[in-house]
């Protein structure tokens, strides 16, 4: 009767360290084309990464993906399609309010659709960050 207890105790035990998640990866991996997309983006080449990131996110596992939505919402910006883009950067800081991409991106957007009131409020999100994307954004407000 002991072993069992032992056995039931220790298989209850593994049961509830499972169930907690802390060792299950729960991203989902990324497309191959979401490289090419990059790619075309850092070439500046804005229209044909829409393209390709357009084809993925008509993908349903991707239509949550906030680096996905992000890098969609930069190109579109870069394109021009403020309007588009600024709900594609909320659509990704809804799936994660603390995605430093979308937060920076979506500063500089406030910075050029003359709300730099919005975008100070952001820099103030990321200010204990200690990364890139506050030096960035912030460099943006300065410079504008």
């Amino acid at each position: 009767m002991k072993t069992f207890l032992i056995i039931f105790f220790l298989l209850f035990l593994s049961l509830n360290a499972y169930s907690a998640g802390s060792d299950i990866d729960n991203t989902i991996a990324k497309p191959k084309s979401y490289k090419n997309a990059l790619k075309l983006i850092k070439k500046e080449q804005y229209s044909e990464a829409i393209t390709v990131l357009e084809k993925i996110l008509n993908q349903k596992i991707y239509k949550k993906d906030p680096d996905i939505l992000n890098e969609y919402a930069f190109a579109l910006r870069q394109s021009g399609n403020l309007s588009k883009a600024e709900t594609f950067y909320n659509q990704a800081l809804k799936i994660d309010p603390e995605h430093k991409g979308a937060l920076e991106y979506l500063g500089e957007l406030y910075v050029d659709t003359n709300r730099k009131n919005k975008a100070v409020l952001i820099l103030k999100k990321l200010k204990n960050c200690k990364c890139e994307e506050y030096s960035e954004l912030k460099a943006y407000i300065d410079n504008s």
